[in-house]
């Protein structure tokens, strides 16, 4: 099977410090949203309200510092993170390809056979001798460099 989502194992530095800056807004957001008991922490989060925004202020500020600081030191939290999403990635990636496929390439393609449109000409032809079509003539090497 093709695989859609292809995993990083060891990400190089610079990925690593883009995934630090990243990660220090990503859990700053998250933090943010758990002490104020919005969208996902909406049922709200009781005696553990502080362990949670604390652990996500401090996945945050150890991104940011060890993502400048020493980038390798952030690979772990990449990695489990990349890990704990695979399975998301996995099922939208399949799930946003089905959806194109039959609710919008499919329906389309049945409303041009409908109509009777044929952009590839492959109507049955009895009385044709062939089916080839003749090339475009040869184009002047001028027009290779002026594209469009």
């Amino acid at each position: 099977m093709a695989q859609m989502i292809e995993m990083n194992w060891k990400p190089d530095a610079k990925t690593l410090r883009n995934f630090g800056f990243i990660a220090v807004l990503g859990f700053g957001f998250v933090a943010t949203i758990a002490h104020y008991e919005w969208l996902i922490f909406a049922m709200g989060l009781g005696a553990a309200k502080p362990y949670v925004v604390n652990t996500f202020i401090g996945l945050a500020a150890y991104s940011g510092i060890m993502g400048l600081v020493f980038p390798k030191a952030v690979q772990p939290v990449y990695v489990g993170l990349a890990v704990l999403t695979y399975p998301i990635g996995f099922v939208l990636s399949y799930l946003i390809m089905g959806f194109l496929y039959f609710l919008i390439i499919t329906p389309t393609g049945l409303v041009m056979r409908l109509v009777g449109h044929d952009p590839l000409d492959r109507k049955w032809d009895p009385e044709a001798e062939t089916y080839w079509h003749d090339s475009r003539p040869p184009r002047p090497s001028e027009h290779y460099f002026r594209q469009f």
